[in-house]
């Protein structure tokens, strides 16, 4: 939650955001965050979190038409603060679809296109993440890619969907 709080300052213009919970946690003392006093008068000191203003924001979405319009159909948890608080923003995803598909339910884009900058259509892009409702987390290959040994990250490289895809016969990828 406190990254939350932090790209959530951001997109909103302040320069923090308080945040409960983190009492009692190093989080705190290794971050140098600071506390407020309830203004509301319970007496109780809250953590504010600053404002976290990254350069770039990379999203996966679901779908994005032709201006950059942007849908993702799971939770909008990190990607709709991380959209707003960074400076530019770039989108992955699963497929183009046209502007009209998009303008029947407006409730659902995510990112309006003015605010992305480029796209690319990546199929499986989250991998080994999840895509919901098209693909659950891996969970075997994110252990395999937390595995230390030798030639781990070139294994996990070479499963990835994009490799996979691009290795494969245009038969294969009908």
């Amino acid at each position: 939650m406190t990254l939350v709080a932090g790209l959530r300052a951001a997109s909103y213009g302040i320069p923090f955001q308080p945040v409960a919970g983190v009492h009692g946690s190093d989080l705190a003392a290794i971050n140098d965050w600071q506390t407020v006093r309830d203004p509301y008068g319970s007496g109780t000191d809250v953590y504010v979190i600053p404002a976290i203003r990254p350069d770039v924001a990379v999203i996966h979405a679901n779908e994005v038409d032709e201006h950059g319009n942007a849908r993702v159909l799971g939770s909008p948890f990190w990607d709709h603060p991380m959209t707003r608080a960074a400076k530019r923003v770039l989108v992955t995803a699963e497929r183009l679809v046209s502007s009209e598909t998009l303008a029947a339910q407006p409730e659902l884009t995510l990112v309006p296109g003015f605010m992305v900058e480029a796209v690319a259509i990546v199929p499986g892009g989250a991998w080994p993440g999840s895509m919901h409702p098209l693909y659950e987390l891996d969970y075997p290959a994110v252990a395999a890619y937390m595995n230390d040994a030798p030639g781990a990250l070139e294994a996990h490289l070479a499963a990835a969907p994009e490799t996979v895809n691009a290795n494969a016969t245009a038969d294969e990828r009908r």
